[in-house]
């Protein structure tokens, strides 16, 4: 290992299934082939973050706690999608750099044939494949200040075109985990330039964030949520930077009923001028948990052309009822998509090098409400709960705020 990478370094740890995390130091992993250390800048945080892990998780996230003291495993290191700078990356992957200013994808995919995925010290998915991916290698996510990766993870950015050119600074670059996950169902439900799609509920953060890709892949986009307030943003941020004649975003608020839905979100398709009949092209659905049970599901899966296109994303807990009829009538493809895939994330950030998709406050409405250390965790935790959401994420800066 070079000399100019630390012995130890600085993490939170998830002490127990019981325990909140604490903050502690461990040894440096060494290099292996294909991999990359990390020195992460800043690290996202969920705006549900505090129940994900202890004291009071609700998510059902797999991950691995050692059960009982001194057992053989150790604690895990938490992660989530950063953007961080290289410190040594394996002899088979020249291209990459020491000081390279790099994002780093969470999603870690096994290579058996199983097509299995993890999220980072996050998520083993609760197969077996996922939990061994979780208890060996992987299992120590960007929660610290050195972080090791698969170089297959690590896509280098164009810092001079982001920082210089375009005039971003290191935090609006947390807004790319959630782009990049909204970018991954809308493109694959193949997502064309000049049609409409329907991006319900649109006010939380995956869902403000699809808005904002459907509008730079060229779409034109109907925004359906609860919250008037943030959907009135979104219409300010989508004439002020995606443009068009007439507009290119209609808003509306969802009703609690199917047929009042199908009527609005007709009466919004009609004015954007894709069809007399108001129905929309693809529907991409990013539901939380509670959801499963909503008027919006049915409803935006009637609003569907003959042969439209639904993209499902969300988290929506148990069984959701869909119109089996409908659907085989009017020949309807619905595509499930988990996060998406590496080659999704370098389209993605050539929309954004491109300027052609927008982050920052100005062009995106997009702003970081923290930036906190690890001894802040607690802080940040907090505030990407209470905060979090369209347009607002709090971030963790693993190597200090000084750093950045």
């Amino acid at each position: 290992m070079s000399s100019q990478i630390p012995q130890t370094y600085r993490a939170l740890q998830i002490p127990s299934p019981t325990s909140p995390p604490i903050l502690t130091s461990l040894p440096t992993p060494p290099l292996t082939p294909s991999t990359v250390l990390v020195a992460p800048l800043i690290t996202n945080l969920v705006s549900y973050i505090t129940s994900i892990f202890p004291p009071s998780p609700s998510r059902g996230y797999a991950y691995p706690t050692p059960l009982v003291p001194g057992a053989s495993s150790t604690p895990l290191v938490p992660g989530a999608s950063s953007i961080g700078r290289v410190l040594l990356a394996a002899p088979d992957l020249p291209a990459l750099r020491e000081g390279q200013l790099v994002f780093l994808d969470p999603v870690i995919r096994s290579h058996d044939g199983s097509g299995a995925k993890i999220l980072h010290g996050l998520n083993g998915a609760g197969t077996e494949t996922g939990r061994a991916m979780m208890e060996g290698p992987w299992r120590d996510g960007s929660f610290g200040s050195v972080v090791r990766v698969p170089g297959e993870n690590v896509h280098v950015l164009d810092e001079g075109r982001l920082f210089k050119q375009l005039g971003y600074e290191v935090a609006d670059l947390g807004f790319l985990g959630q782009l990049m996950v909204a970018y991954g169902g809308l493109r694959d439900v193949d997502v064309r330039p000049g049609e409409t799609v329907l991006i319900a509920p649109s006010t939380g953060s995956f869902g403000g964030a699809a808005v904002h890709v459907a509008l730079a892949l060229g779409a034109d986009v109907v925004a359906m949520g609860r919250n008037e307030g943030v959907l009135r943003e979104l219409e300010e941020v989508a004439d002020r930077s995606y443009p068009g004649p007439g507009g290119r975003l209609r808003v509306v608020k969802m009703t609690g009923g199917v047929e009042g839905d199908v009527a609005v979100i007709a009466a919004a398709a009609r004015e954007l001028g894709g069809n007399g009949r108001g129905t929309v092209d693809v529907f991409f659905d990013i539901s939380p948990p509670n959801a499963g049970g909503s008027s919006h599901i049915k409803a935006g899966v009637l609003s569907l052309r003959q042969g439209g296109r639904m993209s499902l994303m969300g988290g929506a807990a148990g069984d959701v009822a869909f119109p089996y009829f409908q659907i085989m009538m009017r020949g309807l493809t619905l595509r499930g998509t988990f996060m998406y895939t590496p080659g999704q994330i370098d389209e993605l950030i050539k929309l954004v090098e491109t300027g052609r998709l927008k982050l920052g406050r100005e062009g995106a409405g997009a702003e970081c409400v923290g930036v906190y250390g690890l001894e802040e965790w607690e802080q940040a935790f907090k505030k990407a709960g209470e905060e979090g959401r369209m347009g607002r994420f709090a971030l963790l800066a693993p190597n200090g705020k000084d750093a950045l």
